[in-house]
């Protein structure tokens, strides 16, 4: 049985750095929906910043996750840096630029786990 393997480490690379900027930019993002939900006198306002707290951390562990999975299995990571590409700019709502930046290192690196070079592993 022959699996197809990756040969490019820029998955890798690409969810490393995203997942590790991505953790400040989730709290960044969460407080800053928080205030302006403070200051906008939403009625509830925990639920708005833990929303996008949630959301932005779970988006940075997706693509951690993706990133460390894209040499050894490359689809199923590229899906799972385009789910957290998803999860991380939704947080772009609450005016979080980090968020941008790290959306499109997830953008970047599922779109390389898809293009790059693959090579047949035979399995007994």
């Amino acid at each position: 049985m022959a699996k197809k393997r990756g040969t490019s480490n820029v998955p890798m690379i690409m969810g490393i750095i995203g997942g590790v900027l991505g953790i400040p930019a989730a709290f960044c993002s969460g407080a800053c929906a928080a205030t302006v939900g403070a200051l906008s006198e939403a009625s509830d306002v925990n639920s708005l910043g833990s929303f996008y707290l949630s959301m932005g951390l779970l988006g940075a562990i997706a693509g951690l996750i993706g990133g460390l999975l894209g040499k050894k299995t490359p689809v199923p990571a590229g899906i799972i840096m385009l789910i957290a590409t998803f999860m991380c700019g939704i947080t772009l709502i609450a005016g979080n630029m980090l968020a941008l930046i790290v959306a499109i290192l997830f953008l970047l690196g599922g779109i390389f786990c898809f293009t790059q070079k693959k090579e047949e592993i035979t399995t007994a």
